[in-house]
């Protein structure tokens, strides 16, 4: 066997926005570590070391490809429990699903019955626990080769619902489904309880350079209370200029927050209903695109998850129902989608996809 470093060269991090070399390997982070604790100095640092999007790409001929990796156990949550899964696409297709070991800190992966010829290997890293590559193994005459970046490079930025609370792997969240379908250079940005339109995570975004950029904004400031009516809509403005700053040409697209069916018509820590906070959404980008941007698009959250789409909702009846399960974040990627290529921000895609 030939044993590849983490930081070999030819090894890609699709979808990190920065590598953490450690002392056994590389964490992919999803703000630039080195600076982390600006992003969340009151704590919950941890969710941008969870590399939801991140695919590690290589080409290969090996017919085995055996991963060394350390994974932490997925955090406690309200509802129904996360596991530690990790996906590997081969060519376009999902090969494996891989219930990730969290205990021993030399854990290992193998996919085997590869064809011997160049294929494209992607491995879908963990949406909802830390991951640490240690490295790879294979077959002792394989060529490895870099995969270049494919696609248009999208930025989202959400909360749990966009890092992928409730699906089934981590090629599976909506975002990746998406991605997958229409050929987009994912970086997600989605992080869980920690989506309040900081300013600081308007500048990582304006700085990633997007293509396009998207955003669901309301669900954690509501919870929260992070943002009330004298701050939210300002905030949102604020966060949609910044992205806007060095990216003049790029189509952002606003969110407001989908159909919680407990919660709609409830007041959050600050007064405000969901209702409001949809209104508040709406108004900001409005005000925006009157004042010059036509490329600021709106979207009604509602218009894509409304009353009826209980079924498909992680959470069973008598809890506090917020996030998709598995077969929603499908529904909710193909519907996407649809909004994004009606809007024209992105081209139909295949058929075969979402």
């Amino acid at each position: 066997m030939t044993r590849i470093a983490p930081d070999d060269s030819r090894l890609s991090y699709h979808g990190a926005v920065s590598l953490q070399h450690t002392d056994d390997g590389i964490a992919p982070w999803r703000v630039p570590h080195e600076d982390s604790r600006l992003f969340f100095p009151k704590g919950g640092l941890g969710r941008a070391a969870m590399p939801s999007g991140v695919r590690v790409a290589f080409s290969t001929d090996s017919r085995h490809v055996t991963c060394r990796y350390r994974a932490t156990p997925p955090p406690e949550v309200i509802g129904p429990q996360e596991t530690a899964r990790l996906d590997v696409v081969v060519d376009g297709e999902l090969r494996q699903r891989v219930l990730l070991d969290t205990e021993d800190p030399e854990a290992e992966l193998t996919v085997s019955g590869l064809s011997g010829q160049m294929s494209t290997i992607e491995l879908w890293l963990p949406h909802f626990n830390q991951f640490v590559l240690r490295g790879f193994d294979m077959d002792k005459s394989a060529r490895i080769e870099q995969v270049p970046v494919p696609g248009t490079r999208w930025v989202h930025y959400g909360s749990s619902i966009s890092q992928g609370r409730g699906a089934a792997g981590p090629s599976e969240t909506w975002t990746s489904v998406l991605a997958r379908t229409a050929h987009l250079d994912l970086t997600s940005m989605a992080m869980g309880a920690g989506c309040h339109a900081q300013p600081i995570f308007a500048s990582l975004a304006r700085d990633l350079l997007p293509e396009l950029f998207t955003a669901c904004l309301g669900i954690n400031p509501y919870y929260f209370g992070s943002l009330n009516e004298q701050t939210y809509q300002s905030s949102v403005i604020g966060f949609v200029r910044t992205v806007r700053e060095s990216n003049p040409d790029t189509p952002i697209v606003v969110m407001s927050t989908v159909y919680l069916p407990e919660r709609e018509d409830d007041p959050g820590p600050v007064g405000m209903t969901l209702k409001e906070y949809r209104a508040e959404t709406e108004e900001a980008v409005a005000r925006v695109r009157d004042h010059g941007d036509p490329l600021v698009h709106y979207l009604d959250g509602l218009s894509l998850w409304g009353p009826g789409d209980e079924r498909l909702m992680l959470e069973p009846e008598g809890m506090d129902r917020i996030h998709f399960n598995s077969e929603g974040h499908r529904v909710f990627a193909r519907r996407m989608l649809d909004a994004l290529v009606g809007m024209g921000v992105v081209k139909q895609a295949d058929e075969d996809g979402c």
